[in-house]
């Protein structure tokens, strides 16, 4: 928008100077036409006194002398006909009699008539300029003098005065663009921008941003009603964690005591085939709760990411899962430097592993940290079975809360563990990509943002296969 709002602000000045430039151009140039035919025509007359004298006398000599003369001051040329067209005296170019226009000249001097001013000479127009006069006096007509006059001074002229203004207009182009249009076009979108930047700080969370009601009461009006907007989501989504916190709290008493109370009746001489199940769904219910609970306070609060070593991370969980895995192969860099949560790693990781031991038992694990790219833009964690895989529609769909791959509808599990992960990933700008490797399997991997572009340390030779973490 700044940029055509300059570009019509620059092409109406530009009329605006056009339209007055070229009036006062062409009235320099007329002027300046005018001039010169004022002053040719005065010699043209002169000469039509002095040629009377030399047609009635028939001597044409010193007429000839006063003609060259003339002409090597002037340029051009001058030629001096008598009744019948004949060329009593001539300087200059001796072929300027035979130009039409020349001829149309003598005939017209010859039936008595003078010269018309001549057309407005500029600096592409024609090279000379014909003027002519009868010779004679009262009603009789001896002869015709016809200058034929350069014009290469006009042009110059109106070229040094058409270059000035040019010049001058582009002066005032550049000073009415720094001086006033830019400070203008800033002026009205101004509030635009901060607009633009209100809107993009909320697609990317930030639900306390507000665009600053400024400008013209059309902008301040749809800041006004953008403030509103952001005030009605901002309240949707606190109702919404509200809703689900309370339920989630009031859910959690009911369970205990229901979970009590089962106890009581394995105590009391149940059968523990009938009791164990149920404690079964019980601890479900409570791992689902307690799930939601953590799932509706992702975004209450805008996260500030802190530069973590993400390598550092990855090697302490892995050590702490080692035990649960027949294979763990973990492959780091020295450090991977990320901007994010001092837990989200952990929460990642751990939900990964979980999911790696729950789905793909006794199967090979590799957890992997590099950088996507050099120097590095984000640090990526890749955790990676060789269990089952998911069918190939189920792909898409993992992260998405409460779903279970149709092959593991009955491992114990909430369904909201990579919820959380993809809630918490995006919360910092990352991503989250699941994948299905050809060999089987499957890999996700979660990107954050890197802390510098030297946050990639040096990569340390994999370990042995089954040499576990290192």
């Amino acid at each position: 928008m700044r940029r055509r709002l300059l570009l019509v602000s620059l092409s109406l000045i530009g009329l605006l100077l056009l339209a007055l430039m070229v009036p006062l151009i062409a009235t320099y140039a007329s002027d300046r036409t005018q001039a010169m035919f004022v002053s040719r025509l005065g010699d043209v007359t002169r000469f039509a006194v002095v040629a009377e004298d030399a047609l009635e006398s028939g001597l044409a000599e010193e007429l000839s002398v006063d003609l060259e003369r003339y002409v090597d001051v002037y340029g051009g040329s001058v030629l001096v006909t008598d009744a019948d067209r004949q060329v009593v005296a001539q300087a200059g170019e001796e072929t300027a009699g035979d130009d039409p226009e020349v001829q149309e000249t003598i005939d017209r001097a010859l039936s008595g008539a003078g010269s018309q001013p001549p057309a407005t000479v500029w600096p592409w127009s024609g090279d000379d300029v014909v003027i002519g006069s009868p010779v004679g006096r009262d009603a009789q007509v001896l002869g015709a003098v016809v200058v034929v006059a350069p014009t290469s001074a006009v042009k110059s002229s109106v070229a040094s005065g058409l270059a000035w203004l040019v010049a001058a207009g582009l002066v005032v182009v550049l000073l009415m663009v720094f001086g006033a249009v830019v400070p203008f076009v800033g002026w009205i979108l101004r509030p635009v921008d901060d607009l633009e930047h209100a809107a993009k700080d909320l697609a990317d969370g930030d639900l306390s941003s507000r665009a600053h009601e400024l400008g013209p009461p059309e902008l301040r009006h749809l800041a006004r009603s953008f403030n509103a907007m952001v005030d009605n989501v901002e309240m949707s989504q606190r109702q919404q964690r509200e809703l689900v916190a309370d339920a989630a709290h009031q859910l959690g008493n009911p369970l205990t005591a229901l979970r009590l109370r089962v106890e009581n009746l394995a105590a009391t001489g149940s059968p523990v085939a009938a009791v164990e199940p149920v404690l079964e769904e019980t601890d479900r219910l409570s791992s689902i709760v307690e799930s939601l609970l953590r799932l509706s306070q992702i975004g209450a609060h805008r996260v500030a990411p802190v530069e973590v070593d993400v390598a550092e991370i990855v090697r302490e969980r892995c050590a702490m899962w080692e035990p649960v895995f027949t294979s763990l192969r973990v492959d780091l860099p020295d450090r991977a430097l990320a901007m994010s949560s001092p837990d989200v790693v952990e929460v990642v990781l751990d939900s990964l592993l979980d999911n790696a031991a729950k789905f793909a038992p006794d199967s090979p694990v590799e957890v992997t940290v590099a950088g996507g790219d050099v120097p590095a833009e984000r640090i990526e964690v890749r955790v990676r079975d060789h269990g089952q895989g998911l069918h190939p529609d189920d792909v898409a769909k993992v992260g998405a809360r409460f779903f279970r791959g149709r092959q593991h509808q009955n491992v114990p599990g909430t369904g909201l563990g990579l919820a959380i992960v993809r809630a918490r990933v995006d919360d910092l700008g990352g991503s989250m990509v699941v994948s299905t490797p050809s060999d089987g399997g499957l890999e996700v991997a979660v990107a954050l943002p890197a802390a510098t572009g030297d946050a990639l340390g040096n990569i340390a030779p994999p370990p042995d296969e089954g040499a576990g973490v290192r």
